[in-house]
């Protein structure tokens, strides 16, 4: 059994990592094909409730998007600093193109408690429900963003945050 994390205790370091290369998003489509996406946006904290809440946001025309849409769970995994080719390689490619895990030598692993995959060589792996996609036309966005084609807006993706493990490396 892989050793649960406190959520708000690594926080620091997965905010670090955001600004520093960005952070990786595991999803997973109906069929079961997982992919890795790599963004530099991330919002963690508690909300009314006692869960805490990670908020995401991804672009309509990225292959992630239509996964989280057919599976509405994602992991938001914190890479090392060793890691930072494969979260750039992820952030450059397309999941429609081709498996990024394998691609980058990541490792797929079960997560507890949602479909998509962690990642085993990361210090941590947010496994996150959505229970809110707000979906553009939105008044979320910066006016700079708002004025892009709807296809070019986020999506942004509220969800609750079910657990935190560390990686198996």
């Amino acid at each position: 059994m892989r050793k649960a994390l406190d959520p708000a205790a690594i926080a620091s370091v997965a905010f670090e990592r955001l600004n520093d290369g960005g952070l990786l998003i595991s999803c997973m489509g109906g069929d079961g094909r997982a992919n890795l996406i790599t963004v530099s946006w991330w919002l963690f904290g508690w909300f009314y409730h006692a869960s805490p809440v990670s908020v995401i946001a991804i672009r309509r025309d990225r292959f992630s998007y239509h996964l989280l849409e057919e599976v509405p769970e994602f992991v938001v995994a914190v890479p090392g600093r060793e890691l930072r080719q494969a979260v750039d390689y992820c952030g450059s490619h397309s999941g429609a193109n081709g498996d990024k895990f394998a691609a980058t030598g990541l490792t797929a692993i079960p997560s507890y408690h949602v479909r998509p995959p962690s990642v085993a060589e990361c210090l941590a792996n947010y496994e996150c429900r959505i229970y809110e996609a707000v979906h553009p036309p939105h008044l979320l966005l910066t006016p700079e963003h708002r004025l892009q084609p709807l296809q070019r807006q986020h999506t942004i993706y509220f969800a609750e945050v079910l657990g935190v493990y560390a990686g198996t490396t």
